[in-house]
């Protein structure tokens, strides 16, 4: 009797082990073949899911779908292809210039996959576009470095000229015009010229004036406004006038000062440097007229105008100002001050 109960407790046993071994057996199995994300098994799974999510017709849904699936699937081998299809939508919406959502689409996928180049480029130019040079700067730097890019230099020259961060667009906007024509990047000449007048690198600063003056000196960009232009041209001219004013060419600073007088009438430094330029050509009275511009302005030039104004007049006039309110007058006529 004792062997029999010993037989059905060790059945009991017996009974109880095969019943967790079933049940262990299936979770242990399962977990021993549950498939690699980047298998070719999980990539035809993950591959008919995002053929599924492109039938949605609805294009703000399809991207949020996408994004769930990277963010459900983050080492799936569709990422290259969901960020194709991602970029499409984001683009529509490019084209319609609706940049506020480039942006907020781009950095959403970017959140996920920090590395894709689509939206990284797409985020740049929205950047751009909305005018966040601070942004675009921060993230141009990061793309420049990884891949040179003369449209991304581009970019960083013209946000860092917005952000007056001097050395940075100088060393853009030169990288730039070496890539570009003229014409496709003219709106950076006259600005990387007056950062060398600054540094007193005349001839510099007059050279990158000369090549914008001989693409543009009787033309108008495209969708410039001519009185706007007329800010470059006398800029320009002036920049090259007083490179040659430093030369002694004072034929060719008469030239260019005139040019520049011509399209900003009422700027003093045209007329003060022609002042001085007749002067050293010997035509004193023609001096005495464009210095008697120069003081009639009342600009920064006018004090140094004044001075050399009655010095030339005295020499003239036996030592006498007498009708040099005369002068002054006419001076002021010409250029249409009341």
């Amino acid at each position: 009797m004792a062997r029999d109960i010993n037989s059905v407790r060790l059945l009991t046993l017996s009974v109880g082990l095969l019943a967790a071994l079933l049940v262990a057996v299936p979770s242990l199995t399962a977990q021993q073949e549950k498939p690699s994300p980047t298998s070719d098994y999980q990539y035809r799974k993950d591959y008919a899911e995002v053929e599924g999510i492109q039938k949605e017709t609805d294009p703000q849904k399809r991207a949020d779908m996408l994004l769930a699936f990277v963010k459900a699937h983050p080492q799936s081998r569709m990422i290259p292809y969901i960020s194709g299809y991602y970029n499409q939508i984001v683009s529509t919406h490019a084209q319609a210039g609706a940049w506020p959502k480039v942006v907020s689409m781009n950095e959403a996928f970017l959140a996920l996959v920090p590395d894709d180049k689509a939206a990284t480029a797409s985020l740049l130019g929205a950047y751009f576009q909305t005018q966040n040079f601070a942004k675009t700067v921060e993230l141009g730097e990061k793309v420049y470095a990884a891949t040179p890019d003369k449209g991304v230099a581009y970019a960083l020259a013209t946000s860092y000229l917005q952000l007056k961060n001097i050395e940075k667009f100088a060393l853009y906007a030169e990288k730039t015009i070496a890539e570009f024509p003229v014409e496709q990047t003219y709106s950076l000449y006259l600005p990387l010229a007056s950062v060398y007048a600054a540094k007193n690198d005349v001839g510099k600063a007059a050279d990158y004036a000369g090549k914008l003056m001989a693409a543009f000196g009787d033309k108008v960009p495209p969708g410039v406004d001519e009185k706007v232009w007329n800010q470059t041209r006398a800029g320009a001219y002036s920049l090259m006038g007083r490179s040659a004013y430093d030369k002694k060419d004072y034929a060719k600073t008469i030239e260019l000062y005139e040019k520049a007088a011509k399209a900003l009438p009422q700027e003093d430094e045209p007329h003060f440097f022609i002042g001085l330029s007749k002067w050293q050509n010997k035509d004193t009275e023609g001096a005495v007229a464009s210095l008697a511009k120069a003081v009639v302005l009342k600009k920064t030039l006018a004090p140094k105008a004044q001075e050399q104004l009655e010095k030339l007049y005295k020499a003239l006039h036996k030592d006498s100002l007498e009708g040099l309110d005369q002068v002054l007058a006419k001076a002021k006529s010409e250029l249409g001050i009341s």
